[in-house]
């Protein structure tokens, strides 16, 4: 028996049993699990928001997998890759028999188009730059001094009693001027340098190179390819104070390749810019614990989410090739998900602002709700974990997508296993048969008459010196002596069958513009067998690898560049850009010219080495030159040739030993006159 607090209000003393008091307990903690339950919910709205990304994506996922769609190609893409025959084929090669080889000249194709696009966006040499502005303009301040130096000039001049003409005033102005405007063009391109060398610098921290060259294997392999960013992220990172590591969180802005498989967007779109993109991403539970007490992301969403899939993960019903495309990427079968990996799906898209009011964004951010906004949307599950505006100042989403062989109206186009699918498959039934027929005409056919052996014996098998016991007469028809074990070579068709693959390979040559002299093999006769020809063959080749170029200049390095430009003048505060700034993409330049620049720096070299021109130069140009021409080809120009002051030093010391030197241009334009009298003035 258990007592309870007393009534006051009779006064007397309730007495009930155990019983009645677990019944209590129970019915206590059953409405205060429900009331969780009930708050880790996902309310009308957060519901509304998800079920609208989901019907988006419901949508894309059916263009996708439709006969217009591209989720077969990128299937067979990567079967093609691995050497793999799609299923009903290998069915009907296991029915036939025989061999089951695998011709992969398509694998060996991708593999030199990566290498040499590697050789253009990965080399040591930038494959963008970033220009100072053509004509800059001269700052204010620095006018002021040119205009109160001409005064005092003038003035000077007046009380020598020579005062100047107004022709020799505007000289001296537009020589100042020109001037300045030279130091300016100058101090304009040491901005840009170090801005180029700190943007390199944020690449380089955030993963961009490492991306570039998973997006350079995918480009030729895939109908299209894609790389995302930049995008901000919570990194931690470890720094030292005293010999101690510090354990510290930072924002940085990263890029990742993103697997085609994981991507979906708007049907019907020509450009990828105007559409509405959806990502699968797969995370941990560990990924959505470090989302927590994050600025902008949900804590109750995500705490849901992790009530709800923590335990168990979560896999995104997607149709068809999961299982096989995890097979052919040495990854775990997403039917299993043993690893309790969890998708998110990331919407990038317009969503019309009367939804986002629905959902709580505030009006500030959403002032029209009849207009639409750029948005990111995170799902995990029924629950949204996240929604933003757009940080893009264009209100252009961070994937950005080309193809190897572009297609005029749609985002998708053409790769090497879609160029070459009618060759590859042609091959791989040519050496098919030669194996066979190799096997067949190895050794010789055994014909052998059952109704003339002895049933004890096994005929099947044969060894040297073996005895045949023979029933029945030997002598046939015509007096034809019958053998009971006969013996024939079937023919051998393996030098035809082997042309008629080194043709197919020849012609994969031609469709694919990679010829196989690209990675290294013998190129055979004809031009090939001499360095010039075979110098010609490459230039040739490397033309086409120019569109390809083009491609990622135009669809991907330029914009995603520009972006970076952006976020940087949008958050930095330490004025590293201006916003004056151009970009300048050179990937199809350093594939069209890298060798020849090279050489005809050498040859410049080499013709200026003449006193005339020494003349001419002088040292400081000579120096820059070397500088110049030592950077091209991967050496430390500024290491090597001295600095300018420096070099001025040494020909003023030189000069005053006596010995005479070529004269040397000035590198700061044209310098002014100065006056007899009064003070003198050099801009800078």
């Amino acid at each position: 028996m258990a007592n309870v607090p007393p009534n006051h209000n009779k006064g007397l003393l309730r007495v009930v049993g155990n019983a009645q008091l677990d019944e209590a307990k129970a019915k206590q903690d059953k409405a205060y699990a429900d009331q969780k339950a009930a708050e880790a919910q996902p309310s009308q709205m957060e519901n509304d928001l998800a079920g609208y990304v989901r019907t988006q994506w419901e949508q894309m996922r059916r263009h996708r997998n439709s006969a217009s769609g591209w989720s077969e190609r990128l299937m067979q893409a990567l079967r093609t890759f691995n050497g793999e025959y799609d299923p009903e084929k290998l069915a009907e090669i296991m029915q036939f028999g025989g061999s089951q080889i695998y011709a992969r000249i398509v694998a060996m194709k991708c593999r030199g188009s990566s290498s040499l696009l590697r050789d253009i966006y990965l080399a040591s040499d930038r494959p963008w730059a970033i220009d100072p502005p053509a004509d800059p303009d001269v700052p204010q301040e620095i006018m002021a001094k040119i205009a109160n130096l001409i005064g005092i000039e003038v003035q000077t001049m007046e009380q020598a009693g020579t005062p100047p003409e107004p022709a020799q005033i505007r000289d001296r102005f537009a020589q100042l001027t020109e001037a300045a405007r030279g130091a300016e063009v100058k101090a304009a391109r040491k901005r840009a340098k170090i801005a180029q060398d700190r943007i390199d610098e944020l690449l380089e921290s955030g993963g961009f190179y490492k991306a570039l060259a998973e997006f350079i294997v995918d480009l030729p392999l895939f109908p299209f390819a894609c790389i995302k960013g930049p995008t901000v992220k919570i990194v931690p990172t470890v720094k030292w104070t005293n010999n101690k590591p510090q354990s510290v969180t930072e924002p940085r802005m990263v890029w990742s390749r993103i697997s085609p498989f994981d991507l979906w967007w708007t049907p019907g779109v020509a450009d990828i810019e105007d559409a509405a993109v959806v990502e699968r991403s797969r995370i941990t539970r560990a990924d959505l614990n470090d989302l927590l007490d994050l600025p902008g992301y949900n804590t109750e969403q995500i705490s849901a989410a992790l009530g709800a899939y923590g335990q168990s993960g979560l896999v995104e019903a997607i149709d068809g090739g999961e299982s096989e495309r995890a097979v052919y990427e040495n990854r775990e079968n997403p039917n299993q998900n043993n690893s309790l990996m969890i998708d998110m799906l990331t919407y990038t898209g317009n969503i019309q602002g009367l939804r986002l009011l629905q959902y709580g964004m505030s009006p500030q951010d959403v002032p029209d709700p009849i207009r639409d906004y750029m948005v990111e949307v995170y799902i995990v599950g029924r629950y949204v974990i996240k929604v933003q505006m757009s940080p893009s100042p264009r209100k252009r989403h961070p994937y950005y997508i080309t193809s190897f062989e572009k297609v005029p109206g749609t985002v998708v186009g053409n790769a090497l296993p879609d160029i070459l699918s009618d060759i590859q498959e042609a091959s791989n039934a040519t050496l098919r048969s030669l194996l066979n027929n190799m096997a067949i005409a190895s050794g010789p056919q055994v014909v052998i008459r059952d109704d003339m052996t002895n049933g004890s014996q096994n005929s099947d098998v044969l060894y040297p010196w073996k005895h045949w016991h023979v029933q029945g007469d030997m002598i046939g028809g015509q007096g034809q002596t019958l053998k009971p074990v006969d013996f024939f070579q079937p023919n051998s068709n393996a030098q035809e069958l082997l042309g008629i693959y080194t043709k197919f390979g020849e012609i994969a040559d031609e469709l694919s513009a990679i010829p196989r002299h690209m990675s290294g093999a013998n190129p055979g006769g004809g031009a090939g067998r001499t360095a010039s020809g075979l110098a010609m063959l490459m230039g040739n080749a490397s033309k086409i690898l120019q569109t390809v170029a083009a491609n990622v200049d135009r669809d991907v390095m330029d914009p995603l560049l520009l972006s970076l430009y952006d976020m940087i003048m949008l958050t930095d505060q330490t004025g590293i850009l201006n916003g004056d700034e151009n970009i300048r993409v050179m990937g199809v330049n350093v594939a069209q010219q890298r060798e020849t620049q090279r050489q005809r720096q050498l040859e410049f070299l080499q013709i200026t080495a003449n006193p005339i021109d020494a003349q001419i130069i002088g040292i400081p140009g000579r120096a820059k030159v070397l500088r110049s021409v030592a950077s091209e080809i991967g050496l430390d120009g500024e290491g090597i040739v001295p600095p300018d002051d420096q070099l001025a030093a040494s020909i003023q010391q030189t000069q005053q030993s006596g010995v005479t030197t070529p004269p040397a241009p000035s590198s700061g334009g044209p310098q002014a006159p100065q006056p007899e009298n009064g003070p003198r003035a050099n801009v800078t």
